[in-house]
């Protein structure tokens, strides 16, 4: 049987800032065990990018052009449920943390995180283990 983890974890990346995305795809394109799936700057585009390439993790912005992260979250995880999603935000309130994890939401990490804070939360996502706003993981 094949290791679950044997493959590079594929990453996709839904931000409408195009610096954010752009260097968060850098930086997973650099790590040796990740791999870039592709990146969408809308909840439309996010859709098609899950629907052709079933990510292991999607990091997105919970604030996006088309729709609002927790219905995106919903239809994400309907069509590829076992794609872990971790928001990326820059100050979301405990209410919309907690809409985003009953939607099934692997965490929130804020966008004044490090790089290295990012690859670790996908890492642990992957892994099945929740973040939180501060980058610190607990289980689900």
């Amino acid at each position: 049987m094949e290791n679950a983890l044997s493959h590079a974890t594929r990453v996709a990346v839904v931000d409408d800032h195009i610096i954010v995305s752009e260097m968060l795809a850098l930086s997973i394109t650099k790590a040796p065990d990740l791999e870039l799936a592709g990146t969408a700057v809308n909840t439309i585009d996010a859709m098609r990018l899950i629907k052709r390439e079933y990510p292991d993790v999607l990091l997105m912005n919970y604030q996006l052009p088309y729709g609002n992260c927790v219905d995106t979250i919903k239809e994400i995880l309907v069509e590829s449920p076992k794609t872990r999603v971790v928001l990326l935000g820059t100050a979301a309130d405990d209410a919309l943390v907690a809409r985003a994890r009953d939607a099934g939401c692997a965490g929130f990490l804020g966008k004044n995180s490090s790089i290295s804070d990012v690859l670790s939360a996908i890492r642990a996502a992957v892994r099945g283990r929740a973040v939180n706003r501060t980058g610190a993981f607990s289980t689900p």
